[in-house]
């Protein structure tokens, strides 16, 4: 077992995922000219408390994995590259769509494609850690799944506030768009 800080450990990868996230929501608030987050959804203390301590336990344990490279390495940083991409994906969509419910682009195929490259990225972090040591891949397995729970509870209240929110519109896209992963239904 390898595990000391070290400034060649993983949370240099995450700190470049984070404020590549970081960045990409900015820019895409100053494109659209608002805020893509809902403010009466997004800024619930409770959610942001919930929502932020996998990341945050997930900051730690990188903290303490050294890089390792081998395939699961490289099929993480794969999945890191994807959920860029999704990630971009989903701030064009955003910066399209201008203002109101976001239905076109990377949103047509997902409800929540910005949640799937999260997703991805944890998953990703699971293989990077996984590589360089068992029982820290184990724990990022753990905190992974720990995520995916924490995300579902926040999407089900994310439903019920756009379901408020937009009424009908928003129930009739819900009923043709997969909440994750799928093949949409075609409109009638």
């Amino acid at each position: 077992m390898n595990i000391e800080v070290g400034f060649y450990n993983l949370w240099r990868i995450l700190l470049i995922v984070i404020v590549f996230a970081g960045v990409l929501m900015l820019i895409g608030n100053k494109l659209r000219g608002m805020k893509i987050e809902n403010p009466e959804d997004h800024y619930n203390p409770k959610v942001n408390t919930v929502g932020s301590l996998p990341l945050l336990v997930l900051l730690v344990i990188s903290i303490f994995t050294p890089i390792i490279m081998g395939a699961l390495f490289w099929t993480g940083c794969v999945l890191i590259a994807i959920a860029g991409i999704i990630y971009v994906l989903t701030i064009i969509a955003f910066i399209k769509a201008r203002k109101g419910l976001t239905t076109i682009g990377v949103y047509q195929i997902s409800r929540n494609p910005m949640y799937i490259a999260w997703f991805l990225v944890f998953i990703a972090f699971t293989l990077l850690a996984w590589q360089a040591d068992l029982i820290m891949g184990i724990s990022t397995a753990f905190i992974t799944l720990l995520n995916i729970f924490v995300i579902h509870w926040m999407v089900l209240g994310e439903e019920r506030f756009l379901s408020k929110k937009y009424g009908d519109a928003y129930r009739e896209y819900m009923n043709r768009t997969p909440r994750y992963v799928g093949i949409p239904k075609k409109k009638l």
